[in-house]
């Protein structure tokens, strides 16, 4: 390996063993010690990368430069949450995902309660990677999950936008185009990094680091046929599942077409066991009793629908151009195989939702975020091919790189930060509510439908399965203010002062400020007053 791809290696499988040594450690109930996970996963990461072969020091600038790109990327991305570096998407995923990182917290452990559908729904049985690196990381940081989710998911697309640029370098492109690949990445932008900054697909995002990790790990294992680069590979493949599971198919389907290609039947089945078993340890270990949950690739739901509009029309035309080009490439073959994997499984479970009568094949379309990788380093392979006609020169190469860096990129650059549903006022506000106020006695006053439900659910810790869910169901910021106006509402809230009118203000007490936000209560109610019907 060189040494971009050692580095690159080293902190992939540090961030895969945390979350598997996490998950293993929890399964034989020593629950989730963060400093000792973090330890072990470190000390994993560098037996892995010891292990493996040495690149010649003539590749320390394609070291300097993955850097360099790693760098921008993840400062490009930070940006997107500055200056709170709080997740800035939206819908029901956000709060979800975040309630299964309050209950990691809250009880030092995974969920083994198999009674906790009716208050966790499925995240009572979701596979727990993502959120565990949270925790874990957040931890050793000296924060909590909530803070620590932003500048993790950055720092992972970061680094699986460093993978792009080491699988373009194994496709022996020059690097201009290999950066290129890279910048193509920021065409779909609302499959890129638009994953976690306004769909909240926070677990996917990690599925997909560790996936791009994997499909890596496989082309430089079908180079050289290494058993260092074949447990490379299971380690990132193991850690896609226990992050997301969707994203696994293509990494199988794809591990078989570049070892059947080349191998006897001994010799497949020995290298299959080693590239397999970590992950199949781990599915056994989740999926016991867990199995009918498997039904939810079946169901409907709110996801970007695939079209021209969102994936545009250049990286799409450049990847076919590319998938051509693939044909007479032999190292280019693996990333053909993938991307054709990702569409035959995305056909599969376009045929599984309408058979079932989905109105959205949800998990299908949600391919399409996978499908960008294979596409944007073919899409460079493609861009290279004008060598044959001008010439191996620079200068063009990097005139291209331009191109794309100003008509890809920049317009993520220039563009308004999303205003994240999130506060840090408001947990700090909602978690001190939860230590000394019944939940079901306090009212939230919140611009937004759906910082209310994330308070309401991941913050105060309140069951999804109740009657009260039916409110938060129908909230409307205006209509809540109005109960604090009269004396409909509930005796606590937990209060936006940005936003609380002087009408309510004249009735309330502040119980407890946190910044721009309270918790406040009906003048004169005490805290052993709580009372639901008032």
């Amino acid at each position: 390996m060189t040494r971009a791809e050692t580095l690159s290696a080293a902190l992939g499988a540090t961030l895969a063993f945390i979350a598997l040594i996490g998950y293993l450690l929890d399964a034989i109930g020593l629950g989730i010690a963060p400093i000792t996970i973090v330890a072990l996963a470190a000390a994993a990461a560098i037996a892995l990368v010891v292990l493996s072969p040495r690149g010649n020091a003539a590749s320390g600038a394609d070291a300097v430069i993955w850097a360099a790109v790693v760098a921008l990327v993840c400062a490009a991305l930070v940006r997107l949450g500055w200056p709170s570096l709080l997740l800035p998407g939206g819908g029901p995923d956000l709060a979800h995902h975040l309630l299964l990182v309050d209950y990691i917290e809250q009880h030092g452990a995974l969920v083994h309660d198999r009674s906790l559908d009716g208050s966790m729904g499925e995240m009572a049985h979701y596979t727990p990677g993502s959120h565990l690196l949270a925790v874990v990381l957040g931890a050793v940081a000296g924060v909590d999950g909530f803070r620590a989710f932003f500048p993790l998911l950055a720092v992972a697309a970061a680094l699986t936008a460093g993978f792009v640029l080491l699988i373009a370098r194994r496709l022996q492109l020059p690097m201009p185009y290999a950066i290129g690949a890279v910048l193509l990445l920021f065409l779909p932008a609302q499959y890129f990094y638009g994953a976690f900054t306004h769909d909240s697909f926070l677990a996917q995002t990690i599925a997909t680091f560790f996936a791009i990790a994997a499909w890596w790990a496989l082309v430089v294992w079908d180079q050289q046929r290494r058993t260092s680069a074949a447990v490379v590979f299971s380690v990132f493949a193991a850690a896609t599942f226990i992050s997301w599971p969707v994203f696994v198919g293509p990494l199988v389907l794809m591990w078989v077409a570049a070892a059947a290609a080349r191998m006897n039947i001994r010799d497949l089945v020995r290298n299959f066991v080693i590239a397999f078993a970590p992950m199949a340890v781990i599915a056994s270990l989740h999926i016991a009793g867990r199995l009918g949950w498997v039904g939810i690739v079946r169901a409907s739901g709110a996801v970007l629908h695939p079209s021209l509009a969102s994936v545009g029309w250049l990286l799409p035309l450049l990847a076919l151009l590319g998938l051509a080009t693939s044909v007479r490439k032999r190292h280019a073959r693996t990333s053909a195989v993938l991307l054709l994997a990702i569409v035959l499984q995305a056909a599969v479970l376009f045929a599984i939702a309408k058979a079932q009568g989905a109105h959205t094949p949800y998990m299908a379309f949600k391919m399409v975020y996978l499908a960008i990788y294979p596409m944007a380093v073919l899409g460079a392979l493609a861009l290279s091919s004008v060598r044959r006609v001008i010439g191996e020169r620079d200068v063009v190469a990097w005139a291209i790189a331009t191109v794309l860096l100003l008509t890809a990129v920049r317009p993520s650059l220039i563009s308004q930060p999303p205003v994240p549903i999130v506060n840090r006022d408001l947990y700090d506000a909602g978690k001190w509510a939860r230590a000394n106020i019944a939940p079901s006695c306090v009212d939230y006053l919140v611009g937004d439908a759906e910082t209310a439900y994330w308070l309401h659910l991941a913050v105060l810790g309140n069951p999804r399965a109740s009657a009260r869910m039916q409110e938060m169901d129908v909230y409307d910021p205006r209509a809540a203010m109005g109960t604090w106006i009269t004396t409909d509402g509930r005796s606590f809230a937990v209060a936006d002062l940005r936003l609380l009118p002087d009408e309510v203000r004249s009735v309330v007490d502040l119980v407890r400020p946190f910044g721009s936000a309270a918790v406040i209560g009906r003048r004169g109610v005490k805290m052993g007053d709580c009372d639901l019907g008032r």
